[in-house]
């Protein structure tokens, strides 16, 4: 298994590290990087000793990992881990949810198209989760809905729960804004103010708040 950098032509900006001890799968994932326009750098790595000196030299965006190779990996403040999850742990939201983890893609799952998307997802601040897996999260996560004591009714728009909905569904901006015949840049401004009234950090962290406290059910 080779370690050395492969860099692709034109206007790539990700610098994507490889690391998930199963050479079939990680020649694979270099084929479909090589024509992602929106990386750069491919490194392979065969060693989590090779990942952590990538990162130490901050040079790098991502790290494509699978859960049997994450736990050895220190994180950096910088550098986003995308998880490929088999169709087991998929269905293991206790499984996933533990993993340090800034998106999810389910191997059996995993074109060209879902990886491009995904990265470029990760690159602007999100965190993509499949449907499915986010269904298998949110239904871990939730609780009976009545509102913690002392804590108000958080009101949204109408256009606003529709977000929230739309994210609870796993959908990205630029679909959010599809399904709502707006741009995408009203469908971010859109998703911040939903953000902003729950108090979350991110998207699923919203969603699971707005489960908690009865805003929306999860089937």
């Amino acid at each position: 298994m080779t370690s050395t950098p492969v860099e692709n032509a034109g206007t790539a900006h990700l610098n994507v590290a490889i690391f998930v001890g199963n050479e079939l799968l990680q020649r694979g994932l270099e084929t479909v990087l090589r024509h992602l326009p929106i990386v750069g750098r491919i490194h392979q790595c065969a060693s989590p000793a090779h990942v952590e000196r990538l990162i130490a030299d901050d040079d790098l965006d991502i790290v494509i990992l699978t859960s049997s190779w994450a736990q050895p990996v220190e994180r950096g403040t910088r550098v986003k881990i995308l998880m490929l999850l088999d169709e087991t742990q998929a269905r293991n939201p206790a499984f996933a949810a533990a993993l340090r983890s800034d998106g999810f893609l389910i191997q059996q799952e995993l074109t060209a198209d879902s990886l491009g998307d995904t990265l470029r997802r990760m690159a602007a601040g999100e965190m993509p989760i499949p449907a499915r897996l986010a269904r298998e999260l949110l239904s871990h996560a939730a609780v009976p809905a009545a509102l913690p004591a002392g804590r108000r009714q958080v009101n949204l728009t109408p256009r606003e729960s529709t977000t929230l909905d739309l994210l609870s569904e796993g959908l990205s901006n630029r679909q959010i804004a599809r399904k709502l015949s707006i741009s995408e840049h009203g469908a971010k401004r859109l998703v911040a103010s939903v953000l902003l009234k729950l108090d979350a950090p991110n998207r699923t962290t919203a969603v699971v708040t707005a489960i908690k406290i009865g805003m929306i059910e999860c089937t």
